[in-house]
């Protein structure tokens, strides 16, 4: 139950403002797996805290803005995606898709690849909310999770979640939202497996559409504002 002003349609719940950037980098496979996320904190020092209550057994790194970067995404290459993966390709080429961030795309991490039979296959710009199974599919029910363990955090300890409770709370709607049902779906809605190019439209792979209008003057202005 909530308590607020009569006559109000919706009802706003407040929420601190001392938020900082954290990044997960989540990776799913065809067979209905996820490999265990990694998680970025922003700092500049590691903090053993933040590894506590890590039920999802994620990779914990730490960067001064909290986002990922050439260096962290080719430890991820080799220590999350090649060490969770390599045993299950059992010699066999495998496939990587991934967005277009730069850190995806270093020179060292595309050099490994190739020396280790793991083949790259970047979406076009733009198009993740088509092509990537994960935005199809698995980050809406995500979103629902954390949202509810967020909730829970604060209804049980009357605080905000802050880096060393984060590891637990996203680590705990995780396991919940990427189930395997919901991971095959998201590589079969997005035709990768099984392969399908004509479950993509041509209506969503169309340009946006301009929505702007051409601003004017209300008055004549003279020169130069009118040039």
């Amino acid at each position: 139950r909530i308590c607020g002003s009569r006559g109000t349609k919706t009802q706003h719940k407040q929420g601190g403002a001392d938020r900082e950037n954290v990044t997960a980098i989540v990776t799913i496979c065809v067979d209905g797996t996820t490999l265990c996320p990694t998680i970025i904190f922003k700092g500049q020092n590691f903090m053993s805290k933040w590894a506590e209550n890590n039920v999802s057994g994620a990779s914990l790194a730490h960067s001064p803005n909290g986002w990922t970067d050439g260096e962290l995404g080719m430890l991820w290459m080799v220590k999350d995606f090649d060490g969770q993966t390599k045993e299950k390709a059992g010699g066999r080429t495998w496939v990587l898709l991934m967005d277009g961030h730069s850190s995806h795309y270093t020179l060292e991490l595309l050099e490994y690849a190739r020396d280790n039979n793991i083949v790259i296959l970047g979406y076009p710009p733009h198009c993740t909310h088509v092509l990537q199974g994960l935005d199809v599919v698995c980050f809406a029910k995500m979103k629902e999770e954390f949202c509810k363990e967020i909730r829970k955090f604060k209804d049980s300890h009357f605080a905000s979640v802050g880096k060393g409770n984060f590891a637990g709370v996203f680590g705990h709607a995780f396991l919940r939202a990427f189930m395997p049902d919901s991971i095959r779906a998201a590589f079969e809605a997005t035709g990768v497996h099984p392969f399908n190019p004509d479950v993509i439209t041509e209506k969503q792979m169309k340009p946006s559409l301009p929505t702007s209008t051409r601003g004017t003057f209300p008055l004549t202005q003279p020169s130069p504002v009118r040039a």
